[in-house]
């Protein structure tokens, strides 16, 4: 299930074995169909600390990083 965390970024959590990943996404801009968003992979399975670093290295000044972190165990 994807999570929104701004109006262009979300994540999906995937957990397997007590492990907890994430992957980001944003908005595919090459769609046909525009009654629901499509959303393009941007990250690969990253830690919950890693995705946080991430989001805050990459949009700094957004928030996305600290909206992450009410979400996520960092």
């Amino acid at each position: 299930m994807l999570v929104n965390i701004s109006n262009t970024l979300c994540v999906s959590k995937h957990s397997a074995l007590q492990n907890e990943k994430w992957i980001c996404y944003e908005p595919c801009e090459n769609i046909n169909n525009k009654k629901r968003q499509a959303w393009k992979r941007i990250t690969g399975l990253m830690s919950a600390c890693g995705m946080h670093s991430w989001l805050a290295t990459n949009y700094p000044e957004s928030g996305n990083a600290n909206a992450f972190l009410s979400i996520a165990k960092c």
